[in-house]
């Protein structure tokens, strides 16, 4: 599925759904945004954060779409609104780590428990960064690349986020 992003002409609102062999349209995402996160738990997709084409008009905006249905559903912010934001699924919670605005890279790391259909802050990211990957592998969650600063600023960093069950 892909979901978001820009053009040209301004913000995406299309949803396309891959079926194993062809591309099609889906209901549209209802916060249209670049520069978000989306994570899938195998049943739905999740988009989180992003922003509204300019680096300072940024959204906590969590919305959830179910392929069988065609619908988005809106869930709870995000206690920190941010674009360039990475996000990946831990345990049934949804991890949301880093992002910027203009005053810069954020270390913020907060999880979305999909159950609860609530927010937690967990422990920071040891290097605040945007545009980073973050992954689960076996028990551990990392933090790949990303920009230090605000703006184009690439790293080679890796690191293992405080232990999340």
């Amino acid at each position: 599925m892909v979901v978001g992003g820009r053009d040209e002409s301004g913000l995406i609102g299309a949803t396309e759904v891959f079926d194993g062999s062809a591309w099609h349209d889906a209901e549209p995402i209802p916060t249209r945004r670049d520069h978000l996160a989306a994570v899938s738990d195998g049943r739905s997709v999740f988009a989180v954060g992003g922003r509204f084409i300019s680096p300072g008009a940024i959204t906590a905006a969590l919305e959830r779409f179910d392929p069988a249905a065609n619908a988005w559903e809106r869930l709870p912010d995000m206690p920190t609104a941010r674009g360039g934001l990475g996000a990946a699924l831990v345990g049934g919670r949804i991890v949301a780590a880093g992002g910027e605005d203009p005053t810069g890279t954020f270390p913020d790391v907060e999880a979305y428990d999909i159950a609860a259909k609530s927010w937690a802050t967990l422990p920071k990211l040891p290097s605040p960064r945007h545009g980073l990957a973050v992954e689960r592998v076996g028990n551990q969650v990392l933090a790949l690349v990303g920009g230090t600063a605000y703006g184009v600023a690439p790293s080679k960093l890796a690191e293992a986020l405080s232990p999340i069950s």
